[in-house]
């Protein structure tokens, strides 16, 4: 379909004798409802004339500003109707509609399986369809060869053509003649009479009209009430209507008693039958389904919004958009959290469950396909820690899979590198860590629309596939929501005995046996063999040439100092002499001159730093003049082996709130130690919503004594698949800069702008405080007597001395 292009108002008639007599269908001060490019709504344009060279000149009603269309454009816009002739009918819709005629009319009332009442309203739809081709066909016999106006002549005209109507029309009904004459009149004029003219306008109009004017307004009020008020239900509206209404008709009675003791007073015998005024009879009381009707018909997306919330209003009202389409394997890979409707046990090490508690599943789908290609159930919940974990075992081969399963049809072959990944607006997702990760691998970040999960329907819809195949079959299953299982009296912790490894191998046999293998959608795609086809068609698959080298740059991300004491980074410090030394010896040189430390003291730089959220014990430090990432490990080894960020975090609060020595690599063992007798001992005691928050601690396997600890390397799987493998080069080893990352956005607009301000000021509020104490524990110590070792002319090292004696006295 070509666009309408309006030709400029500027354009005259060419030089010459060059006139197009074109013939065209369209009279001087015509109306029009024309669609004319850059403009939302439809104009309405009053025809004026026509130029020499074929060109129509319109004018908008109102504005008068001027268009002109070219003849040939003109009649593709009447063709295509995007330009219907605007008629001045009596009766009846405009005749640019063609959506007049009612369904109902043109199905079968004897159809079987219809209720007697949707039976009745085809009848009915189809009588009035009947009636109005019955008049239209009179009406046009009449415009051709008028009888004139009398009922004796009309009455001889219609009985001339009904034996035409009733055998080759079909139209076995028969108008009067003051039908016909009022279809005449009122139905169109001669030359435009469409059908729409001649249907019935029963039920169509305003029944409101028929309510006094006081009613209407009390029912105006009661539907802003019901829609802009919460809280207000219609019972609540519906009994202050009432009593508004009946304290009305209470004072109209009270003043139509008094105008009628008035009268009677009067001894004029000519007032009698005076009428009563109108404002003082007394009103109709309208029904409570009336009033629910009333209520019912002020609902809309707006109304909605302001009583129930936008989240709801657009779910009812706005329309669903079309998911996201791809052309081949791994353009689009969605990744999306769940918490997965099931419990699971954890158990301590001498096999005593001492938790239950529903994992949280992340998930990467191929949109292309439909196959899964990583799925990852842990105890944290949304984090950047499950993303990149499930990241990882989305480019790797599963070997896991292979071992167990084969090649089963394709369904174990799901792996490679994303294009794209497709995710929600989540504070894991849209952090600076998750984009620099990705943007180091070289696949793009597509953020799903704010609170739209239809945007996501290929992910949401192999959460609800798991949940049918694998988890609501479980005896520990949440089929239901929490409400409406403690309603049927249902309770399936008790029954949870499964860990979560049992969970994950559960998972992937329902993924690979039955998801990848049969058919789903309305396309009645197999994953599995879409899977493979595609890959055959792209001419291979993107993979990695070195996922090691993935692993260094997938991670949380941030930028810090590194100086010859190396990097603090959360309150943890990696430093190894040789290493920090190497890495200030070739960036220090690119540092900033003016930021540097004066005097003689240590160098620093800023630097981009990557680690494993669940891995405490290193950093990656990205070397932007070797381009490529160096493992710092931590100051502590002893302390950070085995020890997730989150974890050294609680041993550090625990240490500090019982005031232990946090100093030395045995000291922090120690505290590390403590923390977990006291976490095990303390964890029976605790309320559920507080032990639930240690299952991922818990979870974690424990050594025990008589243990053996053997390592293995992990053999090739033997089935692999180098026809369709395309390496793929890790972009960030071919960047020059820093990789420092921009600041982000801030979440949460000016509610979290005000929010930082007053903590940023509570916050020097009380570092005020304490330093004003710490002075006054001071200048008690002063008054005192008491003084420092400076104060009373000791150096340092006999301070230390004097120091190390006390200790030893002790």
């Amino acid at each position: 379909m070509s666009q309408v292009q309006a030709a400029p108002a500027s354009m005259a008639a060419p030089s010459g004798f060059d006139v197009d007599l074109s013939p065209c269908d369209v009279k001087v001060g015509e109306k029009y409802a024309v669609r004319v490019p850059g403009h939302e709504a439809v104009l309405a344009l009053e025809f004026r004339k026509r130029l020499s060279n074929g060109v129509l000149r319109f004018t908008e009603l109102g504005t008068d500003q001027e268009f002109n269309f070219p003849i040939p454009q003109w009649d593709d816009m009447r063709s295509d109707r995007r330009a219907c002739r605007i008629s001045d009918l009596r009766r009846g819709r405009s005749a640019e509609e063609i959506e007049d005629i009612d369904p109902l009319a043109l199905l079968d009332p004897e159809e079987p399986n219809i209720t007697l009442k949707e039976s009745a309203q085809r009848r009915l739809a189809a009588r009035r369809l009947e009636w109005a081709r019955t008049l239209r066909f009179y009406v046009i016999r009449y415009d051709e060869a008028p009888p004139g106006r009398g009922r004796v002549g009309i009455r001889e005209f219609i009985d001339d053509l009904y034996e035409v109507a009733r055998v080759d029309r079909k139209l076995p009904l028969k108008p009067s003649p003051q039908q016909v004459l009022r279809a005449v009149d009122h139905c169109g004029v001669p030359g435009e009479r469409p059908l729409s003219c001649f249907l019935a306008r029963n039920g169509r109009h305003d029944r409101g009209k028929r309510w006094p004017e006081f009613t209407l307004e009390l029912a105006i009020t009661m539907n802003t009430d019901f829609w802009s008020i919460p809280t207000k239900r219609k019972c609540d509206v519906i009994s202050a209507f009432y009593e508004r209404f009946d304290k009305e008709n209470d004072r109209r009675a009270e003043e139509r008693k008094k105008f009628e003791e008035s009268r009677a007073k009067e001894d004029d015998t000519e007032q009698t039958g005076d009428l009563v005024p109108i404002d003082l009879r007394e009103l109709t009381r309208p029904s409570k389904e009336t009033l629910r009707l009333w209520t019912n018909s002020g609902e809309n997306y707006w109304s909605w919004r302001e009583k129930y919330g936008e989240p709801s209003a657009r779910r009812r009202f706005k329309a669903h958009g079309r998911a996201i389409e791809a052309t081949e394997p791994l353009q689009y890979v969605m990744i999306d959290h769940t918490r997965i409707d099931t419990w699971a046990a954890v158990y301590d090490k001498n096999g005593t469950r001492v938790l239950v508690e529903r994992p949280w599943l992340t998930l990467a789908i191929d949109v292309y396909s439909g196959m899964i290609l990583g799925a990852v159930l842990t105890y944290e919940g949304p984090s950047v820690y499950a993303a990149l974990r499930c990241l990882r075992q989305v480019v790797r081969k599963k070997s896991f899979l292979t071992e167990k399963y084969g090649y089963h049809k394709g369904a174990t072959d799901g792996f490679g590198k994303p294009l794209t990944v497709i995710v929600d607006n989540s504070w894991e997702f849209t952090g600076i860590s998750f984009q620099v990760c990705c943007e180091a691998v070289g696949i793009h970040v597509i953020w799903a629309p704010v609170k739209s999960p239809e945007f996501k329907t290929y992910a949401e819809r192999a959460f609800g596939v798991l949940n049918a195949l694998v988890w609501h079959r479980l005896d520990a299953g949440v089929p239901y929501k929490p409400q409406e299982m403690t309603a049927r009296g249902l309770d399936s912790r008790p029954k949870a005995i499964q860990t979560l490894e049992w969970l994950d191998d559960c998972m992937w046999e329902a993924i690979v046996t039955v998801y990848h293998v049969e058919e789903h959608g309305e396309r009645k795609l197999v994953p599995a063999l879409r899977w493979r086809d595609g890959l055959l068609r792209a001419d291979g698959r993107p993979t990695m040439d070195d996922v090691g080298e993935l692993d260094k740059v997938l991670g949380r991300s941030a930028t810090c100092i590194l100086t010859t004491s190396g990097i603090t980074c959360n309150g943890e410090r990696f430093h190894d002499k040789v290493i920090t030394s190497d890495l200030l010896d070739r960036l220090l040189r690119h540092a900033k001159k003016r930021g540097q430390r004066k005097g003689l003291s240590s160098g620093k730089v800023a630097v981009l730093v990557t680690w494993d959220p669940g891995d405490v014990s290193f950093i990656h430090v990205w070397d932007w003049v070797r381009r490529k990432n160096v493992r710092l490990p931590n100051w502590y080894p002893e302390f950070a082996t085995g020890l997730s960020w989150k974890d050294a975090e609680e041993i550090r609060k625990f240490a500090h709130e019982r005031n232990m020595a946090f100093h030395s690599d045995k000291e922090m063992h120690a505290a590390r130690a403590a923390y977990d007798r006291s976490l095990r001992e303390n964890h029976p005691h605790l309320q559920y919503g507080k032990a639930r928050k240690n299952a991922a601690y818990l979870s974690k396997q424990q050594l025990v004594a008589g243990d053996h600890v053997v390592f293995t390397e992990e053999p090739v799987a033997t089935i692999e698949r180098p026809d369709v493998d395309v390496p793929q080069t890790i972009p960030a080893s071919e960047r020059t800069d820093d990789r420092r990352p921009e600041k982000g956005v801030r979440h949460g607009g000016e509610k979290a702008t005000r929010k930082a301000a007053a903590t940023r000021a509570r916050n020097r509020a009380g570092k005020a405080k304490d330093q004003a104490a710490a002075s006054a524990r001071q200048s008690t110590d002063r008054e005192a007597g008491s003084a420092t070792p400076w104060e009373i002319g000791l150096t340092k090292a006999e301070a230390l001395e004097r120091l190390s004696q006390l200790e030893e006295d002790l």
